[in-house]
Protein backbone atom coordinates (compact mmCIF):
# COMPACT_ATOMS: atom_id res chain seq x y z
CA UNK A 1 0.00 0.00 0.00
CA UNK A 2 1.36 3.40 -0.92
CA UNK A 3 2.00 5.98 1.79
CA UNK A 4 -0.55 8.44 0.41
CA UNK A 5 -3.23 5.77 0.39
CA UNK A 6 -2.26 4.73 3.93
CA UNK A 7 -2.53 8.33 5.06
CA UNK A 8 -5.99 8.67 3.54
CA UNK A 9 -7.11 5.47 5.29
CA UNK A 10 -5.83 6.79 8.62
CA UNK A 11 -7.63 10.11 8.13
CA UNK A 12 -10.87 8.31 7.20
CA UNK A 13 -10.72 6.03 10.23
CA UNK A 14 -9.87 8.84 12.66
CA UNK A 15 -12.69 10.96 11.22
CA UNK A 16 -15.15 8.07 11.56
CA UNK A 17 -14.20 7.42 15.18
CA UNK A 18 -14.32 11.13 15.97
CA UNK A 19 -17.77 11.55 14.40
CA UNK A 20 -19.06 8.37 16.06
CA UNK A 21 -17.94 9.45 19.51
CA UNK A 22 -18.86 13.14 19.28
CA UNK A 23 -21.58 14.01 16.77
CA UNK A 24 -23.46 10.72 16.89
CA UNK A 25 -23.21 10.56 20.67
CA UNK A 26 -25.71 13.43 20.82
CA UNK A 27 -27.49 13.11 17.44
CA UNK A 28 -29.49 9.92 18.00
CA UNK A 29 -32.82 9.71 16.16
CA UNK A 30 -35.02 7.06 17.79
CA UNK A 31 -32.27 6.65 20.41
CA UNK A 32 -29.83 5.06 17.96
CA UNK A 33 -26.95 6.26 15.81
CA UNK A 34 -25.28 4.82 12.73
CA UNK A 35 -22.36 2.48 13.25
CA UNK A 36 -20.16 4.83 11.25
CA UNK A 37 -16.87 3.16 12.17
CA UNK A 38 -18.14 -0.19 10.91
CA UNK A 39 -19.34 1.44 7.69
CA UNK A 40 -16.01 3.15 7.06
CA UNK A 41 -14.11 -0.08 7.80
CA UNK A 42 -16.46 -1.78 5.32
CA UNK A 43 -15.73 0.93 2.76
CA UNK A 44 -11.94 0.96 3.08
CA UNK A 45 -11.61 -2.84 3.30
CA UNK A 46 -13.13 -3.07 -0.18
CA UNK A 47 -10.09 -1.29 -1.65
CA UNK A 48 -7.18 -2.65 0.40
CA UNK A 49 -5.17 -5.84 0.40
CA UNK A 50 -6.30 -8.42 2.94
CA UNK A 51 -3.51 -7.61 5.39
CA UNK A 52 -4.02 -3.85 5.12
CA UNK A 53 -7.80 -4.24 5.52
CA UNK A 54 -7.39 -6.29 8.70
CA UNK A 55 -4.88 -3.76 10.06
CA UNK A 56 -7.30 -0.92 9.26
CA UNK A 57 -10.13 -2.77 11.02
CA UNK A 58 -7.97 -3.45 14.06
CA UNK A 59 -6.75 0.16 14.20
CA UNK A 60 -10.27 1.57 13.93
CA UNK A 61 -11.44 -0.82 16.63
CA UNK A 62 -8.64 0.11 19.01
CA UNK A 63 -9.38 3.81 18.48
CA UNK A 64 -13.07 3.16 19.18
CA UNK A 65 -12.14 1.15 22.28
CA UNK A 66 -9.97 3.97 23.57
CA UNK A 67 -12.78 6.48 23.07
CA UNK A 68 -15.45 4.36 24.76
CA UNK A 69 -15.99 3.05 28.25
CA UNK A 70 -16.04 -0.60 27.26
CA UNK A 71 -13.32 -3.18 27.92
CA UNK A 72 -10.33 -2.72 25.64
CA UNK A 73 -10.44 -5.00 22.65
CA UNK A 74 -14.17 -5.49 22.08
CA UNK A 75 -14.42 -3.00 19.23
CA UNK A 76 -11.01 -4.07 17.89
CA UNK A 77 -12.13 -7.68 17.56
CA UNK A 78 -15.43 -6.58 16.06
CA UNK A 79 -13.85 -4.31 13.44
CA UNK A 80 -11.30 -6.98 12.47
CA UNK A 81 -14.26 -9.29 11.94
CA UNK A 82 -15.94 -6.65 9.74
CA UNK A 83 -12.78 -6.27 7.66
CA UNK A 84 -12.42 -10.04 7.35
CA UNK A 85 -16.04 -10.43 6.22
CA UNK A 86 -15.57 -7.74 3.58
CA UNK A 87 -12.30 -9.20 2.31
CA UNK A 88 -13.84 -12.67 2.04
CA UNK A 89 -16.95 -11.44 0.21
CA UNK A 90 -15.30 -8.73 -1.90
CA UNK A 91 -15.43 -10.70 -5.19
CA UNK A 92 -19.22 -10.89 -4.92
CA UNK A 93 -19.45 -7.08 -4.74
CA UNK A 94 -17.35 -6.76 -7.89
CA UNK A 95 -19.63 -9.14 -9.76
CA UNK A 96 -22.95 -7.72 -8.55
CA UNK A 97 -22.97 -4.19 -7.10
CA UNK A 98 -26.64 -4.53 -6.14
CA UNK A 99 -25.44 -6.69 -3.25
CA UNK A 100 -23.71 -3.73 -1.57
CA UNK A 101 -26.84 -2.35 0.15
CA UNK A 102 -27.87 -5.69 1.67
CA UNK A 103 -24.22 -6.43 2.48
CA UNK A 104 -23.91 -3.16 4.41
CA UNK A 105 -26.98 -4.12 6.44
CA UNK A 106 -25.85 -7.69 7.09
CA UNK A 107 -22.27 -6.73 8.00
CA UNK A 108 -23.44 -3.85 10.24
CA UNK A 109 -26.05 -6.01 11.97
CA UNK A 110 -23.58 -8.87 12.35
CA UNK A 111 -20.91 -6.56 13.76
CA UNK A 112 -23.28 -5.04 16.30
CA UNK A 113 -24.64 -8.46 17.27
CA UNK A 114 -21.09 -9.79 17.67
CA UNK A 115 -20.16 -6.77 19.78
CA UNK A 116 -23.29 -7.22 21.92
CA UNK A 117 -22.48 -10.89 22.44
CA UNK A 118 -18.87 -10.13 23.35
CA UNK A 119 -19.98 -7.33 25.64
CA UNK A 120 -22.40 -9.63 27.42
CA UNK A 121 -19.70 -12.28 27.85
CA UNK A 122 -17.35 -9.70 29.32
CA UNK A 123 -19.88 -8.27 31.76
CA UNK A 124 -21.34 -5.33 29.86
CA UNK A 125 -24.90 -6.75 30.00
CA UNK A 126 -25.49 -5.51 26.46
CA UNK A 127 -28.09 -8.14 25.65
CA UNK A 128 -29.82 -7.60 29.01
CA UNK A 129 -31.10 -4.24 27.75
CA UNK A 130 -34.78 -4.37 26.82
CA UNK A 131 -34.18 -2.51 23.55
CA UNK A 132 -31.30 -4.70 22.36
CA UNK A 133 -32.96 -5.55 19.05
CA UNK A 134 -33.60 -1.87 18.31
CA UNK A 135 -29.96 -1.19 19.15
CA UNK A 136 -28.94 -3.70 16.47
CA UNK A 137 -31.50 -2.94 13.76
CA UNK A 138 -31.62 0.87 13.68
CA UNK A 139 -27.86 1.49 13.33
CA UNK A 140 -27.77 -1.11 10.55
CA UNK A 141 -30.62 0.64 8.74
CA UNK A 142 -28.91 4.02 9.24
CA UNK A 143 -25.74 2.58 7.72
CA UNK A 144 -27.68 1.50 4.63
CA UNK A 145 -29.15 5.00 4.37
CA UNK A 146 -25.78 6.79 4.55
CA UNK A 147 -23.86 4.17 2.53
CA UNK A 148 -24.62 5.90 -0.82
CA UNK A 149 -22.69 8.88 0.52
CA UNK A 150 -19.86 7.12 2.36
CA UNK A 151 -18.99 4.34 -0.09
CA UNK A 152 -18.51 6.53 -3.20
CA UNK A 153 -16.64 9.12 -1.11
CA UNK A 154 -14.19 6.50 0.16
CA UNK A 155 -13.88 5.02 -3.33
CA UNK A 156 -13.00 8.45 -4.74
CA UNK A 157 -10.60 9.30 -1.91
CA UNK A 158 -8.71 6.03 -2.31
CA UNK A 159 -8.38 6.59 -6.04
CA UNK A 160 -10.35 3.59 -7.22
CA UNK A 161 -12.26 3.97 -10.46
CA UNK A 162 -16.04 3.82 -10.12
CA UNK A 163 -18.44 1.73 -12.11
CA UNK A 164 -22.14 2.21 -11.67
CA UNK A 165 -23.93 1.40 -8.45
CA UNK A 166 -23.60 2.03 -4.75
CA UNK A 167 -19.94 2.99 -4.45
CA UNK A 168 -18.76 0.24 -6.75
CA UNK A 169 -15.21 0.22 -7.95
CA UNK A 170 -12.70 -1.03 -10.42
CA UNK A 171 -9.09 -1.47 -9.27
Amino acid sequence: MKWAKAGIVVVLLVAAVALQTTLFASLRPFDAAPALVALVVFAVARHLSAEAALLAGFSAGVMADLMSETPLGLWALTMVTVAFAVVRSRPRFEDDVTLLGPAVFVVSFGALAFYALLGTIFGEKTLADRSWLQNLLLPSVYNVVIAPIVLPLVTTMLGARRRTGLGSFDL
